[in-house]
C-alpha cells in the first residue's frame, strides 16, 4: 500500500474515533510509516541512475507534505540551508590563515552539474519568486553560483553580511585586502582577543595583493552566475571603486535573529540559504536543538508550518540532502531526527495551564517530547508561547534489509 493510500485509510479511521487513546494508536501508525517511507526514499535515490533522482526528490517532497497535512498542519514557506562546498582545513583554509577561503578546485569543477537537479529540492514551483540569500564570502558565493537550480531566472536574491561566518581565524574573515586585514587588526584589543591578532598578523605576513587578486576573480564569476537568476543587481560599487558585492566588517547584529526575521517573512515559497557550517549548526542548536554539525555542501530542509491557525513554527523532517563533493550529484541521508520549534519572537513565562501547539501535535504522533516540556492530552490546542526548540527527539535505529546493518543519525 502506498504511503498516500495509507493516510487516506487512516484519516477514514479517524473520523469514525473520539477516544484518545484510540486516536493515538492511529497517529502513531501514521508516524511510524512516515519514517519508514522516508528511509525508503532516501536508500532508493542513492541508489537510483540520474534519470530517476528527480522523480524520487520530488517523491520526498510530496511525503512531508502528507505527512504534516495528516496532521492538520499548514505548510507556508520552505527553506534550505546549503552549506559552501569543500574548503579542507588545510588544503584550502591553510589552517585558517588564508584569508576569505574559497572552495577546492576540484569541488568546483564536480558541482558543476549540480544546478542540472538541484530544482527537485525546492517545494514549490520554481516560478514562484523563491527567495535567495548568500554570505558574501567566496566559497558561499561560489557555492551558490554552482548549485542554484538552472531553471530559476526570477529569484530575489539577497547577499546578507549576517550569514558570514563564525570565526576567530582570517579564514572565516569576509576580507577582501590587505587593508580589510589591518582594519581588523587595528581593533582588536591583544588583551581580549589574542589567538585572533596573532592569527591576523601572520596571516597578514603570508598573504599579499596577488591573492587577493585571485580571490576577486571568482567572487565576480559566482556573482555572473549568481546574477543570472534573478534581481536586483547584486554588485555595488566597492571601497576601490571596483563592483563588488556588499561587505559589512562592522556588522554586530544577532545572527539567528535576523536569520528567523527573512524566515518570518516567507510567505507560500522557498527560500535558499547559502552559508557556512557553524552559522548554520548554531541556528539549529538553538532554534530546533539539533547539534549535529553540517557537512560540505550539506543541504537541510525546514518548513515554516502553522497548526490550526496558530502561531508560525518550524517543522525539520528526518533526513538531510549531501551534494557528494566528487560527483556533483545529489544524495540522501536518512537521520531519524525531526524537529519542530516556535517562531514566536518573544519568549513568555508559561503556566502549568498553557498548552502548546508543536507539543499538543507532536502528543498526537505517540512519541516522546523534550523533558522540559509536559506531555499533554491529544485535543488540548493552545497558543505555543516559547521562543526554545519546544519538540525534540530521536527515533530507535531502523533496521535494514542488510543482515546486521541499522540506520542511525
Amino acid at each position: 500500500m502506498s504511503f498516500k493510500k495509507l493516510l487516506e485509510t487512516e484519516k477514514l479511521k479517524l473520523d469514525g474515533i473520539k477516544e484518545s487513546r484510540q486516536r493515538n494508536e492511529i497517529f502513531r501508525t501514521i508516524h511510524e510509516n512516515y519514517l519508514k517511507e522516508i528511509n525508503k526514499l532516501i536508500e532508493q535515490l542513492n541508489k537510483s541512475q540520474d534519470d530517476q533522482r528527480g522523480k524520487i526528490l520530488k517523491q520526498i517532497k510530496e511525503t512531508d507534505r502528507l505527512y504534516l497535512q495528516a496532521k492538520g498542519i499548514e505548510i507556508t514557506a520552505h527553506i534550505l540551508f546549503s552549506r559552501h562546498g569543500k574548503c579542507s582545513t588545510w588544503g584550502q583554509k591553510r589552517l585558517g590563515l588564508s584569508p576569505n577561503a574559497a572552495i577546492s578546485e576540484r569541488a568546483a569543477k564536480n558541482m558543476e552539474i549540480t544546478n542540472q537537479l538541484s530544482g527537485r529540492l525546492l517545494f514549490y514551483p520554481a516560478n514562484q519568486h523563491p527567495r535567495i540569500a548568500i554570505s558574501p564570502m567566496n566559497r558561499a558565493m561560489q557555492t551558490a553560483g554552482l548549485v542554484i537550480p538552472v531553471e530559476i531566472n526570477n529569484a530575489q536574491i539577497s547577499i546578507l553580511p549576517f550569514l558570514v561566518e563564525n570565526s576567530i581565524s582570517p579564514s572565516g574573515y569576509d576580507v577582501r585586502s590587505k587593508k580589510d586585514m589591518q582594519k581588523l587588526y587595528d581593533r582588536l584589543s591583544f588583551w581580549k582577543a589574542p589567538i585572533q591578532k596573532i592569527l591576523l598578523k601572520i596571516s597578514m605576513w603570508i598573504f599579499n595583493d596577488e591573492d587577493f587578486k585571485q580571490l576577486y576573480k571568482k567572487r565576480m564569476v559566482a556573482a555572473e552566475n549568481i546574477q543570472t537568476h534573478g534581481m536586483p543587481v547584486i554588485l555595488e560599487s566597492g571601497a576601490d571603486g571596483k563592483p563588488d558585492v556588499c561587505q559589512n566588517l562592522d556588522y554586530s547584529g544577532d545572527k539567528i535573529k535576523d536569520t528567523k526575521a527573512l524566515i518570518e517573512g516567507l510567505e507560500q515559497q522557498d527560500c535558499w540559504l547559502f552559508g557556512h557550517g557553524k552559522n548554520f549548526k548554531t541556528f539549529f542548536q538553538h532554534v530546533l536543538g539539533i547539534e549535529s554539525d553540517f557537512d560540505y555542501g550539506e543541504t537541510r530542509s525546514v518548513y515554516k508550518i502553522k497548526c490550526d491557525g496558530e502561531v508560525s513554527s518550524l517543522y525539520h523532517p528526518p533526513y538531510v540532502m549531501l551534494i557528494n563533493q566528487e560527483t556533483g550529484k545529489i544524495e540522501g541521508k536518512y537521520t531519524a531526527t525531526l524537529s519542530m520549534a516556535s517562531m514566536e519572537k518573544t519568549t513568555h513565562e508559561r503556566h502549568d495551564s498553557e498548552i502548546s501547539d508543536v507539543p499538543q501535535v507532536m502528543a498526537q504522533l505517540g512519541k516522546s517530547i523534550s523533558k522540559n516540556i509536559q506531555p499533554m492530552g491529544l485535543e488540548n490546542n493552545r497558543k505555543l508561547t516559547s521562543e526554545e526548540p519546544v519538540v525534540f527527539f530521536e527515533e530507535p535505529a531502523l533496521e535494514t534489509d542488510e543482515p546486521g546493518k541499522v540506520l542511525n543519525r
